[in-house]
């Protein structure tokens, strides 16, 4: 019944929403204590929140990607940071909660991506080396940026990390991500820097035996990253992101450099899961991504997020389905 959320744009801010409450306000709460982060991801286990790494500044100022986590306690609204880090750096990733313990999988290499900024850093405001060094990262195919395609396990009570398998196929970075039981599923992300891919994968747990099911894909051809999913009456649920047009394109036509000269496009369309396929059913006010989606009264509901010119949205948007039927509310 209590909404939490925060770092992004908060910065290290952390609000909660009471939305039993008769006068319904978010509430200031106890700062993050480890600096301003944005792709960090939390997984509430046992009444207490955990945030799992992100990106954010070091004591030397240079961005980089974080493998920590931090547990929030709402009893005390108290932060500390665990003495646990993950095999490797989690940005990007997804998370999501199975019989107690928290997963993660996806997301962008730790060394490669620090190795961008330190490089960047060094170029100071040399324009024409900060052209060098885009072009040599980005000018690469997608396996050789090396996303993660393990999946790991955090078992809070012993705050140890574990092997939990691994995607026969390939990583993701900003995928979106719902679970419902025993299975979850993986829509869209980058499958490397600008390039976004339409794949939906599945992960089944029944049984206590993981097998990875690759579905029909969604947002095809060139797929988005930072969209929202959800499930409203047993339906899937799958809207915005962000992309670029043509990028696919450009890309099985050898230019690894795929998003070079192409503006960002963010979706409104609303997609759901029915008969083995995907369906446009419906659409947002306005193109969307990189907001938070939560399950919310049988919907799903999206706070803030950003949309055209990577401008900061504020709103919330609620999502239901009913009889394949979709209602977006305002």
């Amino acid at each position: 019944d209590t909404v939490y959320i925060g770092l992004g744009s908060a910065g290290t801010a952390w609000y909660k929403l009471d939305t039993q409450a008769k006068d319904k306000k978010w509430t200031a709460l106890a700062a993050f204590p480890g600096g301003p982060r944005d792709q960090a991801t939390s997984a509430f286990i046992d009444g207490n929140l955990y945030v799992f790494g992100g990106i954010g500044k070091n004591s030397k100022g240079l961005t980089q990607v974080f493998n920590d986590v931090h547990k929030y306690n709402p009893k005390t609204n108290s932060w500390v940071k665990l003495m646990s880090h993950a095999p490797m750096g989690m940005a990007g990733h997804v998370t999501f909660v199975h019989n107690g313990k928290a997963y993660v999988t996806g997301g962008v290499n730790q060394n490669i991506f620090n190795g961008y900024f330190e490089d960047l850093n060094e170029a100071g405001k040399d324009s024409a080396t900060i052209d060098k060094i885009n072009a040599h990262y980005f000018d690469k195919k997608a396996e050789d940026y090396f996303f993660n395609k393990f999946l790991l396990s955090f078992d809070p009570s012993t705050q140890q990390w574990s092997y939990a398998g691994e995607s026969p196929w390939y990583g993701t970075a900003g995928a979106a991500v719902v679970n419902k039981g025993d299975k979850t599923w993986l829509i869209n992300g980058e499958a490397k820097p600008g390039l976004r891919t339409d794949a939906v994968f599945e992960l089944d747990f029944t049984g206590n035996n993981l097998k990875w099911n690759k579905l029909a894909p969604v947002s095809s051809p060139d797929g988005v990253a930072g969209g929202f999913a959800g499930i409203s009456n047993d339906s899937l649920i799958f809207a915005g992101g962000a992309g670029f047009k043509g990028s696919r394109e450009n890309y099985q036509n050898g230019k690894n450099y795929a998003h070079e000269g192409l503006k960002k496009s963010y979706s409104a369309d609303i997609h759901l899961w029915h008969n083995g396929k995907w369906d446009k059913s419906g659409e947002l006010s306005q193109g969307l991504a990189y907001g938070v989606s939560l399950p919310w009264n049988n919907s799903l509901l999206i706070i803030g997020g950003e949309t055209a010119g990577g401008k900061a949205v504020t709103d919330s948007v609620l999502i239901s389905v009913k009889d394949n039927k979709v209602t977006v509310q305002n």
